[in-house]
């Protein structure tokens, strides 16, 4: 058996590997979680953000409240969860809902769009999507989600097909959200 110290240095060097593979899917290597991680950087660039959430029912504000402080950079949520809402709090066509349907990569940038421009967010974070189980027609199986990033340069949007119950997929959701969130902040920091 070797010593403590080549144990430590065969970690080291492992850990360093490992860190060379996951590059930048590491998001913290002091065990900070991700809403933390983003609340730092959200502080350090003077920035704020907003939520819409449609799929996720409040649970994206939820996490990002759980960082002591977060008023400092979190200005609120809405939670739209049926097609009314949309239209009447976020003030999306109605049309536009129908022509792509509410679980759509359109509709997930119009909500982040509205969301950022009602609140005066730097950022905005949209959640539209079927956590299942049914399905909502041939558009939106069971565990389709798309999250929208919106800033003063505009609107992205990434789709994912989740599988699993119902809360995974929104816990699935929420971490794909905030992972977004967290890779614009590193770009711009």
């Amino acid at each position: 058996c070797g010593s403590e110290a080549e144990a430590g240095a065969l970690l080291a060097e492992v850990g360093a590997q490992i860190e060379l593979k996951l590059a930048d899917r590491i998001y913290s290597r002091g065990g900070e979680t991700l809403e933390a991680v983003i609340g730092d950087l959200l502080r350090r660039q003077h920035a704020t953000l907003v939520v819409a959430e449609s799929a996720t029912g409040g649970g994206l504000a939820e996490r990002v409240t759980q960082v002591p402080g977060s008023s400092d950079y979190f200005l609120g949520g809405f939670v739209v969860y049926n097609r009314r809402m949309k239209v009447t709090v976020l003030g999306i066509d109605e049309a536009l809902i129908e022509q792509y349907g509410p679980v759509s990569k359109e509709v997930a940038e119009l909500m982040a769009n509205a969301a950022r421009l009602r609140s005066g967010a730097t950022y905005a974070l949209a959640i539209t999507g079927n956590a299942g189980p049914g399905t909502d027609g041939p558009r939106a199986p069971a565990g389709t989600i798309f999250v929208a990033l919106a800033d003063a340069a505009g609107a992205s949007v990434i789709h994912r097909q989740f599988f699993g119950d119902r809360a995974r997929v929104k816990q699935f959701a929420g971490q794909m959200a905030l992972d977004m969130l967290r890779r614009r902040l590193q770009r711009t920091a």
